[in-house]
């Protein structure tokens, strides 16, 4: 599974394996599996719980985001369509540009500010362990 960090590993994106058919011992737990029945991607194996999911809707030329958590570890997949995410490190300033597509999964570490920027419309879910807090939500314009 290939595993790119960005600020200092702050942000980390994962692109997650496509395995044809049933996968076999040494699969990765993070997986696309595509079977007869249609694609199985599985986007989280761990411990830790998830209390809160969203399903976000990609819609072209459109902007979600241009905020920061200080609380939450946000996870996005996506299920199809393509993002151009740019991050920003609230405390060194240090910023990058992360380009999603289908089949990818970004982990952002909270202090990260972040902007969804749609580059193909589509569909992904955020996903979090802790509830939807709006008190959490702190104004960052990035783009």
């Amino acid at each position: 599974m290939a595993e790119t960090a960005y600020l200092s590993g702050k942000v980390v994106k994962w692109s997650l394996p496509v395995i044809s058919g049933r996968p076999g011992p040494d699969a990765p737990a993070l997986k696309r599996l595509l079977l007869a029945q249609g694609e199985l991607a599985q986007v989280h194996a761990s411990d830790e719980g998830i209390r809160y999911m969203a399903v976000l809707e990609l819609r072209a030329g459109c902007v979600r985001g241009n905020h920061y958590h200080k609380v939450k570890r946000e996870r996005v997949y996506v299920l199809q369509g393509g993002l151009s995410v740019v991050v920003e490190d609230i405390q060194t300033k240090a910023r990058d540009s992360v380009r999603l597509q289908t089949g990818d999964l970004l982990l952002m570490l909270p202090g990260t500010a972040h902007a969804f920027q749609t580059v193909e419309p589509g569909q992904a879910i955020e996903f979090a362990q802790v509830q939807f807090d709006a008190a959490d939500i702190f104004p960052y314009p990035l783009v």
